[in-house]
């Protein structure tokens, strides 16, 4: 079993997605569009959305660098272009001072397609987006096939299951916590990352220079 589920590439990547995911940060857009909701109305929708997110993170697990070959893109340049994305949802949830605008118009048009909004906006994309596909993608490559699914598809799950507990309990986290503490919580979520952006990049650029000028970076360029 030691084989097939790396503890520290679990802990990594767990820690990442639940960084990307940030549970609190969705409850309040989740009780807006969910306004007027009863509440097996709000359960059904919360476990649409965790099914859903579950689905995707899989899919990209199984499949995500099938997918990238058929398109003749690179693992380096997949993770630096990844890491660029991450960077960017990082920096606007730290300089957001309420709620992102794109956000706002997400949960407008919810309130004019409340009949969608499990699947779509609410689990794709503000759930699960282009970041977390990229970096399920970036960390199942550093794994045997069968460690993937067993070690990543864990950490999708719990992760996944968590945010869908977030949205059970919308309600009473958003009273208890407050959006102050919210708002902490996501700035903390973002300098995580940030600096997982930073390390993706930073990695992705030194596999890149290997592939294409190999020996340069070990200084045998000389």
């Amino acid at each position: 079993m030691a084989e097939l589920f790396d503890q520290a590439v679990f802990l990594k990547f767990l820690a990442a997605l639940l960084a990307i995911f940030n549970p609190l940060y969705g409850i309040p857009i989740f009780l807006s569009m969910t306004k007027g909701y009863s509440a097996p109305e709000r359960r059904r929708v919360a476990f649409i959305v965790t099914g859903t997110v579950i689905i995707v993170g899989l899919i990209a697990v199984v499949i995500g660098e099938e997918i990238l070959a058929v398109f003749g893109i690179d693992i380096p340049s997949f993770r630096i272009a990844g890491g660029l994305i991450i960077f960017g949802i990082g920096m606007s949830m730290l300089n957001a001072s309420d709620r992102p605008q794109g956000d706002q118009q997400a949960v407008e048009d919810g309130h004019r397609k409340k009949e969608n909004i499990a699947v779509v906006p609410l689990a794709i994309p503000l759930t699960i987006g282009p970041g977390t596909i990229a970096i399920t993608i970036v960390y199942s490559h550093t794994l045997s096939d069968g460690a993937e699914v067993v070690t990543l598809g864990t950490a999708i799950v719990i992760a996944c299951l968590i945010v869908g507990l977030g949205l059970l309990f919308a309600d009473p986290i958003s009273r208890l916590l407050g959006m102050t503490m919210i708002n902490v919580i996501t700035r903390v979520m973002a300098l995580i990352l940030v600096a997982v952006a930073i390390e993706m990049v930073l990695t992705g650029t030194f596999n890149a220079i290997d592939a294409h000028y190999p020996g340069l970076n070990s200084g045998g360029g000389g």
